[in-house]
């Protein structure tokens, strides 16, 4: 238990609840309020903070801000827990420079693997700096140590995401699979293998597992249910790639030029375009839509089509693939679909179905 958590909040049973569900895992400091522990910081950094954000005096909005123009606590992971659950109060959060936000009550099992992800996260960076700092040194020797932290870091937020709606199996790595399947067949040569060619495609294949990681901003209820979303809670899950753009863009701040950052960011953000522009979050049409965004959209949507999830059965093979037909020069590229309709059998080979 070396990392240290500092859980702070004007509610007793809170405070309570939190340490027994992380004192098993994790030294807890409990801390009740926000001048509390801004007395405390410059005596003990912790690993990361839980901080409520209504409290008595000092706001959890207050108290990040405060953090942020010191240097010596502005790199402190913070995660926000809060009794509100509108999209405003998380965006401003985020902005801030939270890390994460949870709504209260919390799942223990989910705010143990979040504070786990986060620390990876941290971990992750400050190797990174490390290794910046000692460059000329370091670069041959921990180039491969470098890129097999980053993999595992990459798939480590991949599987959190998974962890919350286990029911869509390995949905992320058969997107890859497909991706890379339809990749290969733009590139001997056919449509867009110009665009293709200038591409860090071993990045793009990589990125792809990052491409639903704004998920794992979505509350629950609305990510589980058992039933179509209604208006309110349909316009809360498209957040999801606008939380997944600010996520990695939260990465790019440390770990600028990495492509498959760059990837990532596009297909996080722009995975659900439609080429006639009724698409989301920012309704652009045809070829404005970023090709890996595009490709991306074919494989994410069959596979879902394919997948059990909360609020439907599976879809055979036959049928995913008549809806993709339909979606053609609509909801897809109209180029990319008939390629994709073209690699049926690999495609139903990779999905199981």
């Amino acid at each position: 238990m070396d990392n240290c958590i500092y859980l702070v909040d004007d509610n007793a049973i809170n405070l309570n609840t939190g340490k027994t569900a992380l004192q098993d895992t994790y030294t807890v400091v409990t801390i009740p309020s926000g001048e509390k522990l801004m007395q405390l910081l410059p005596l003990k950094k912790p690993s990361l903070i839980l901080l409520d954000v209504e409290m008595p005096g000092m706001s959890g909005y207050e108290v990040l801000e405060i953090m942020k123009k010191n240097p010596d606590t502005a790199e402190i992971p913070v995660i926000f827990l809060t009794g509100k659950t509108d999209p405003e109060n998380e965006l401003k959060g985020l902005s801030l420079g939270a890390v994460d936000y949870i709504t209260k009550p919390f799942s223990p099992p989910l705010l143990l693997k979040r504070i786990e992800l986060h620390l990876q996260l941290l971990s992750q960076k400050e190797a990174l700096q490390s290794f910046n700092d000692n460059l000329i040194d370091l670069v041959r020797e921990r180039t491969n140590e470098v890129t097999a932290l980053q993999n595992a870091v990459i798939k480590w937020a991949a599987e959190l995401v998974e962890f919350r709606d286990d029911e869509t199996g390995r949905h992320v790595e058969r997107v890859q699979r497909y991706l890379q399947m339809l990749l290969d067949s733009i590139k001997k040569p056919k449509h867009y293998v110009d665009e293709v060619s200038s591409w860090d495609t071993e990045a793009f294949i990589k990125s792809a597992l990052l491409h639903d990681v704004g998920k794992i901003k979505i509350r629950d209820d609305i990510l589980l249910k058992p039933a179509r979303l209604n208006e309110d809670e349909y316009a809360n899950m498209k957040l999801h790639a606008l939380y997944g753009k600010l996520l990695l863009e939260s990465l790019q701040e440390d770990v600028p030029n990495q492509a498959f950052l760059e990837y990532a960011k596009t297909l996080a953000y722009r995975h659900h375009e439609k080429w006639d522009g009724t698409g989301y979050p920012g309704h652009l049409r045809g070829e404005e839509i970023p090709l890996q965004a595009r490709m991306m959209a074919l494989a994410d949507v069959y596979d879902a089509l394919i997948s059990k999830r909360p609020y439907k059965d599976p879809y055979p093979h036959e049928q995913a693939m008549q809806i993709i037909a339909e979606g053609r020069g609509t909801q897809f590229d109209p180029v990319l679909t008939d390629l994709f309709l073209s690699l049926s059998d690999g495609i139903r080979e990779i999905g199981g179905v």
